[in-house]
């Protein structure tokens, strides 16, 4: 089966992991979102969640500048021939559709949108919201099926409605600052709460597998923070990538 989320971008540095969104680390805000009720209560009280000194990190990179218009319309077209790729990785025969592009979605609108074209193509729509947001709108919006005609319906919506890609994506010295950051700071604060963290590869590897992740630190199925009140203390103890460029490095942004 297959399960598909458009989410809501962070306004960070810009940086862009899945093809709608324009974020940091789109990983980091990623972990699945709560659609239900909250796990279980903790064994543990969210006082137990701990934090570790920031380590002395080099100035934030300045990042590349905007796209220009052309720029950003030659993206939207690579992307649209991405998610393409996508389908066929599931279905090699498949027969792309002549889908006409109706006009980038914004934050204010981007649910309601993918929403309308997702029902009217049939699909099943899924709305998923963080552990913050539990009872609020839905903070991300997809669709769950496993078949070719599902596939090939969602790629339409996403690419009839895409968001319009104004950054140039992350530079070196932005992604060398982000693995000095997870590696110094974050994989450690989150082991420091018990959470197990893999060995991170070598920087320049890190570096140049991007966008794909060969490493990156996570809670992972810890069922201690499955639960709201816990998972809020550690991302208030342990801020990602994300977190931490948009409240404390750039808060006016």
């Amino acid at each position: 089966m297959t399960r598909l989320l458009a989410r809501r971008p962070l306004r960070a540095a810009g940086w862009c992991l899945a093809l709608p969104v324009a974020s940091l680390f789109v990983l980091t805000a990623c972990a699945a979102p709560s659609t239900g009720n909250a796990a279980a209560a903790p064994t543990e009280p969210t006082s137990a969640v701990v934090s570790i000194e920031m380590p002395d990190l080099a100035p934030y990179p300045e990042p590349a500048p905007p796209l220009t218009e052309a720029e950003s319309e030659a993206k939207r077209l690579d992307d649209a021939d991405v998610r393409w790729q996508g389908v066929l990785a599931s279905y090699p025969d498949a027969e792309r559709p002549d889908v006409e592009f109706e006009g980038y979605v914004t934050d204010e609108n981007r649910i309601e949108v993918l929403r309308t074209c997702y029902e009217a193509a049939g699909l099943q729509v899924d709305e998923g919201r963080t552990s913050e947001n539990i009872d609020g709108p839905p903070d991300s919006i997809g669709w769950t099926g496993g078949g070719e005609a599902e596939m090939i319906a969602a790629y339409a919506c996403d690419t009839a409605h895409p968001t319009k890609i104004t950054s140039a994506g992350p530079n070196d010295a932005e992604l060398g600052w982000a693995y000095d950051y997870l590696t110094e700071f974050y994989g450690p604060c989150l082991a420091a709460n018990g959470i197990e963290v893999p060995e991170p590869p070598g920087r320049d590897v890190w570096i140049e597998a991007w966008p794909g992740f060969v490493w990156f630190p996570s809670v992972a199925d810890d069922e201690r923070f499955m639960e709201r009140d816990m998972d809020a203390a550690l991302r208030k103890a342990c801020p990602d990538p994300d977190t931490y460029v948009l409240t404390v490095l750039r808060p006016a942004e």
